[in-house]
């Protein structure tokens, strides 16, 4: 098994965007324009602006990367740092749920950066960041649904090689070169679920430090700069060092690579809340719309769900989801997305702001919620993320609703319209109406554009 990267390096360096199916890079350049989006919105953010005054201080102030959505220039890996963590900023980034994992994250910034950097052009991005997706997602699938249980937070984990990757096929790596670039990622892949003690922004970071990684592994090696021959799969590999009980599976990552497109199933986020909570918010969402539902008409709100995402993710420590003390607090948590849904009818940036996680309305009918194992939801974990929610009203009778599909999922997908209404949402504020009708310009003919750089311009101040 000591050829096993070296295999995956080899139909990567092989793989040029002639070979990719049409389908592919369709859902692909929607993901680069979802992530941009998520990158502008999320400026706004505190801990995206500590991380964009350090990193543009210790750049050069006249460096060849963007910091998107701001007035500010840095070197490669640092504009791969800011733009991956601000666009995680929001939980509005894209989302793989049997990978479990945020791919745009790591893989787009990784991407970018390097893309305007060597002055790359719209194919060249879409190219990179297609099979930057497929093996980031893939390495996530390995490892079953089971990389929490371990303690580990997949995007940071598989996000570092992913991005090393992306960069490495702009830079035009050889097999040699990418295997040490996969190699020098996964040396570098990091990311603990530790955010949930205190509502920590260290989950970002994750995001931002595996897209910095990648930019520096593929330039570290493109130098030849020596990684291992084999870093997934031996007795000191990746793999086994962030599986949990040794239970994973590496023909996840290799079988009909190439021939079936796990990036195919990537989901797109509608709302600012963690992946596990959204499917609440559609289930209550269903139900509200079609009983015209008041919250002074609910008693009580059962939320059933896979055991993983509902008791480990987002109903512990309970005191504060019940009644969150910081943005991430409510993020990741389900009382919270289903009393919002109810009294607010969506869940979107106000919603999950500062003032928004302080509505005493939401907050008093937060605390009528409770939770149980859903046990079909827990059979099908984690290649889907089914809910069901069941809602007694004053007068006793019961409304319910199951969502098997979440929006945003490709079986229940946002519509082109939705997409730019979100992106437009994200980006008027900061950049205005004129520059964000030209950035979706572009964007929407990517495969013809010459130059990235031309893209970066219209997304900086």
């Amino acid at each position: 098994m000591y050829d096993f990267t070296r295999s995956i390096a080899d139909w990567i360096v092989r793989t040029r965007y002639e070979d990719l199916p049409a389908s592919v890079v369709d859902a692909t350049q929607v993901y680069i324009t979802d992530h941009l989006g998520c990158v502008v919105g999320g400026t706004t953010a505190t801990s995206s602006q500590i991380i964009a005054k350090l990193a543009t201080q210790w750049g050069p102030v006249d460096g060849s990367c963007t910091a998107i959505a701001r007035d500010k220039r840095t070197s490669a890996p640092l504009a791969a740092l800011i733009n991956g963590t601000t666009g995680h900023a929001l939980e509005l980034d894209d989302d793989h749920r049997e990978g479990t994992q945020h791919p745009s994250v790591a893989i787009v910034p990784a991407a970018f950066a390097t893309a305007e950097m060597e002055g790359k052009s719209g194919r060249d991005l879409i190219h990179a960041v297609a099979l930057g997706y497929e093996i980031m997602i893939r390495l996530g699938e390995a490892h079953l649904g089971d990389m929490y249980l371990q303690g580990f937070h997949p995007t940071g984990v598989c996000g570092s090689i992913g991005a090393a990757v992306a960069a490495g096929t702009l830079l035009g790596l050889s097999v040699e070169q990418m295997v040490s670039a996969i190699g020098m990622g996964a040396s570098q892949s990091a990311g603990l679920t530790t955010h949930r003690t205190n509502g920590a922004w260290n989950k970002r970071y994750h995001a931002g430090h595996a897209a910095m990684a990648g930019v520096i592994s593929a330039y570290l090696s493109r130098e030849n700069y020596r990684g291992p021959s084999e870093s997934l799969i031996c007795d000191e590999g990746w793999l086994p060092a962030f599986s949990y009980k040794h239970h994973f599976d590496p023909e996840r990552i290799t079988g009909g690579l190439g021939e079936k497109w796990d990036l195919l199933e990537n989901s797109i986020k509608v709302h600012a809340c963690c992946r596990f909570a959204a499917p609440i918010v559609d289930a209550t969402l269903e139900i509200v719309q079609r009983e015209d539902l008041r919250p002074e008409q609910v008693a009580e709100v059962v939320v059933g769900m896979a055991e993983y995402p509902l008791v480990r993710s987002i109903t512990e420590p309970r005191e504060r989801k019940y009644n969150p003390t910081s943005v991430v607090d409510a993020q990741f948590s389900a009382p919270f997305a289903a009393a919002v849904a109810i009294v607010k009818r969506r869940a979107f940036l106000e919603e999950y702001n500062e003032t928004g996680i302080r509505d005493q309305a939401v907050l008093a009918l937060a605390q009528k919620v409770r939770w149980q194992v859903d046990e079909e939801a827990e059979r099908l974990w984690p290649t889907r993320y089914p809910c069901q929610v069941d809602i007694t009203r004053t007068d006793g009778s019961v409304v319910s609703a199951r969502v098997e599909w979440p929006k945003g999922d490709p079986e229940n997908a946002a519509t082109p319209a939705e997409l730019e209404a979100k992106f437009r949402a994200l980006s008027e504020p900061i950049l205005g109406r004129k520059k964000t009708d030209e950035a979706l310009g572009i964007l929407g003919s990517l495969p013809s554009l010459s130059d990235t750089r031309i893209l970066a311009k219209t997304l900086a101040l």
